[in-house]
């Protein structure tokens, strides 16, 4: 009996052992490209987002709202300020995302429930030109982008 348990013990141990990950984590910062595992096992793809804006999505007029972003214009604190500004269909929306792509290549993102007109997402920035795309998630399930643009750092001190 004890022989058995030995046994299977030392089964589990070397399957484990083979198991184990091989490869080499991304490095912190770094964008992560190409087929990855998602939580449920199913392959993934993961692309590096671009720098360059893309066509925001046509939300109907029912579901419109709008958000206000600024840039700050000191060099030692560039952060991107994203304000929820409401509109005709603020009482639909369940939730808006945030994702600031800077452009030293590192994606932040942020996620606010329900927000309304005191809403404020502010996320690092960079003294380059970044990336800000807004997606707004409504009552159906439904989610839309709608904002995508650039924000250029515009010092003070144009000298």
């Amino acid at each position: 009996m004890n022989r058995i348990i030995a046994i299977g013990f030392s089964a589990i141990v070397v399957l484990v052992l083979l198991s184990g990950c091989t490869g080499t984590a991304p490095q912190a910062g770094q964008p992560t490209t190409g087929p990855t595992t998602g939580p449920t096992g199913i392959p993934t793809t993961i692309q590096a987002l671009s720098t360059q804006p893309s066509p925001t999505d046509a939300v109907p007029a029912a579901y419109l709202v709008e958000v206000q972003v600024q840039k700050n214009t000191i060099a030692t604190t560039p952060d991107i300020m994203v304000s929820y500004r409401d509109g005709v269909g603020a009482y639909l929306v369940v939730s808006m995302e945030v994702e600031v792509v800077r452009s030293d290549g590192i994606v932040e993102m942020q996620t606010v429930a329900t927000p309304d007109q005191s809403t404020n997402v502010v996320l690092a920035g960079t003294t380059g030109t970044d990336r800000v795309i807004v997606y707004v998630t409504y009552a159906n399930g439904a989610t839309y982008k709608i904002y995508d643009n650039i924000a250029p750092f515009q010092s003070l001190n144009p000298y």
